[in-house]
């Protein structure tokens, strides 16, 4: 099975088995997601909610949040 055939295989036996799967992530692009669970991993996603806007706010581009430094 190729790799495309396994993930769309995947894909479905997961939406037949969780048809109403939602994340409580809020997120408006890819990349605020891609932020979100990065957080979530270390944090609770209320917590991750409510300091994701000032991030965004800061950082609102991939590109701004690349050319951030760690201060």
């Amino acid at each position: 099975m190729k790799k495309r055939e396994l993930y769309d295989l995947c894909s479905q036996r997961l939406a037949k088995e969780y048809p109403h799967a939602a994340t409580e992530l809020h997120f408006s692009s890819p990349y605020q997601l891609l932020v979100a669970v990065m957080l979530s991993a270390q944090c609770t996603d209320k917590r991750v909610n409510m300091v994701t806007p000032a991030l965004f706010e800061a950082f609102p581009t991939v590109q701004d949040m690349a050319a951030a430094t760690p201060e």
